[in-house]
C-alpha cells in the first residue's frame, strides 16, 4: 500500500510536516554547504519547491545527527525551518523567502534538534545546546524579536543539579569540553494550559521550566532532572512528565506553580532511570515511551511507576510516538520497523507491525488515510486504498 516515495541522497532525522496538500521536510546536502526545505504534492509526492541556505562555515555536529534534524513549523500560510548557525527562515506556501534570522552560532559536538512552534502570532525557538543557550520568540510575519532568555543559567544547574551532579560543582563549571558533552537541551518546548492561560514549558539541563509564552517571563523551575535533555516533556491533566538521557534523573512536576517549585509542585524523582531519548505520549494517566534500548514503557504519571514493559523496537529507536485520533500509538525502530499498538495501562497490545529494513531516526506522521515515514533512504506515503502498489525505484 505504498503511494509514492521519494529517494533522498542523504541521511536526515527531521520528521516531514503534512498541511493540506502540502508535505515539508528539510535535508542537508553536504557537498553544496546547503541545508534545505522541500515542500511535495501530497497526493503525488511530485517536488514543488525547494528552497534553502549555503552555509560554508564549519558546524560540529555528530555522524548519527545530521544537519537539518529540526522539523519545521506551519500554520498553514508560512513555514519556518530552523537551520542551526544557518539561521531561521520563513517562507510562504509557494516558496517566497518571506523573512530570515541569522541567530548566530550553535556549537555543540552532538549537533542540534529542537524543532520551532507556533503560538498565536509568535514564533518560539529553543536554541542550542552549547555555549550559546536561549528561549527567543519571534514575529512569525516579520521574524522580529519580541523576546529572549538566557537559559544558560549555571548557577541554577548547580544548585538544583542534585546528586546526579556528582557532587563536583567546579568541574562542571570549569572543565568546558567536558561540559559540552555531559549537558544540553536537544527537546521542542510545549504549550500547556492551564485555567485561561498558557504556560511555555521546556526541558533545561538539570531542570524543567516554564515561561510566559507572551512575554517570556520566567514563572517557575523545578530542579533534579537530567543534565542531557532529550525528550520533549509529556503532559497529562497539568501534569509535566520529563524524562533524562544516559540514565540521567526522571520527575514528574505540576505545573502552574511559581519560582523555584522543587519542593512544592515535584511529584516523584527517580535520580537515575533508563535512557530516554524519543518522546513518549500521555494517554489516560500513563506514559507511554520506548528507551534508546528499544524497550516500550508504561509509566504511570502520579507516581512514576513502571505499569508493564516490552521489549518491542529491535535494534532501539531514537524516535518519538506517535497516536492519531482513533487512539492507536505509532512506534518507529532504528531499522525501520512501524509497530502499532493500542494503550493499556494493564499490558501491551500489539495491533501490528511492519518492516521497512531502512535505518531511521524520524516519527511516525499519520495524516487522515496516511502515513508518512522518513528513513535515512527515502521519503514513503503509505494509503489506505487497497488499489495502492508499491513504485518502482
Amino acid at each position: 500500500k505504498v503511494r509514492w516515495l521519494i529517494d533522498l541522497p542523504e541521511a536526515g532525522n527531521s520528521t516531514p510536516v503534512v498541511w493540506g496538500d502540502r508535505v515539508f521536510f528539510p535535508r542537508p546536502v553536504t557537498a553544496a554547504n546547503k541545508r534545505a526545505l522541500i515542500c511535495v504534492d501530497r497526493r503525488t509526492g511530485e517536488e514543488q519547491w525547494r528552497r534553502g541556505v549555503v552555509y560554508e562555515e564549519e558546524e560540529s555536529t555528530h555522524k548519527t545527527n545530521p544537519y537539518c534534524s529540526p522539523s519545521p513549523a506551519t500554520d498553514g500560510e508560512r513555514v519556518i525551518a530552523w537551520f542551526g548557525s544557518a539561521g531561521l527562515i520563513c517562507w510562504d506556501f509557494d516558496g517566497r523567502e518571506l523573512w530570515r534570522r541569522d541567530l548566530g552560532r550553535q556549537e555543540h559536538i552532538w549537533g542540534y534538534g529542537s524543532s520551532p512552534i507556533l503560538h498565536r502570532d509568535l514564533c518560539i525557538l529553543n536554541f542550542g545546546p552549547g555555549n550559546r543557550e536561549f528561549l527567543i520568540a519571534v514575529d512569525k510575519a516579520t521574524g522580529e524579536t519580541r523576546w529572549k532568555v538566557d537559559a544558560l543559567d549555571d548557577s541554577t544547574e548547580r544548585d538544583l543539579s542534585g546528586p546526579e551532579n556528582d557532587g563536583n560543582a567546579n568541574d562542571f563549571q570549569s572543565d568546558k569540553p567536558r561540559r559540552e558533552r555531559l549537558r544540553g537541551s536537544w527537546n521542542t518546548p510545549i504549550l500547556v494550559q492551564i485555567d485561561e492561560r498558557f504556560e511555555l514549558a521546556v526541558a533545561l539541563p538539570r531542570r524543567v521550566s516554564a515561561f510566559d509564552p507572551s512575554t517570556g517571563e520566567r514563572l517557575w523551575t523545578c530542579g533534579g532532572g537530567a543534565p542531557l535533555a532529550y525528550a520533549s516533556l509529556m503532559e497529562s491533566d497539568g501534569m509535566l512528565v520529563v524524562l533524562g538521557g544516559y540514565r540521567g534523573a526522571s520527575f514528574a512536576v505540576r505545573a502552574g506553580g511559581r519560582g523555584d517549585v522543587t519542593e512544592t509542585h515535584r511529584l516523584w524523582h527517580k535520580p537515575k532511570d533508563s535512557g530516554w531519548l524519543g518522546t513518549g505520549v500521555a494517554h489516560e494517566g500513563a506514559i507511554y515511551v520506548c528507551d534508546m534500548g528499544g524497550v516500550l514503557h508504561s509509566i504511570d504519571v502520579q507516581t512514576g511507576d513502571i505499569l508493564w514493559k516490552s521489549r518491542s523496537a529491535r535494534g532501539g529507536t531514537w524516535s518519538s510516538i506517535t497516536q492519531t485520533a482513533s487512539g492507536l500509538m505509532y512506534l518507529l525502530s532504528k531499522s525501520g520497523t512501524t509497530i502499532v499498538f493500542r494503550p493499556d495501562r494493564e499490558e501491551f497490545k500489539r495491533i501490528a507491525e511492519n518492516e521497512l529494513n531502512e535505518p531511521t531516526n524520524a516519527s511516525v506522521v499519520v495524516a487522515g488515510r496516511e502515513a508518512f515515514i522518513r528513513t535515512d533512504k527515502a521519503l514513503w506515503c503509505f494509503a489506505s486504498p487497497a488499489n495502492s502498489s508499491p513504485p518502482t525505484r
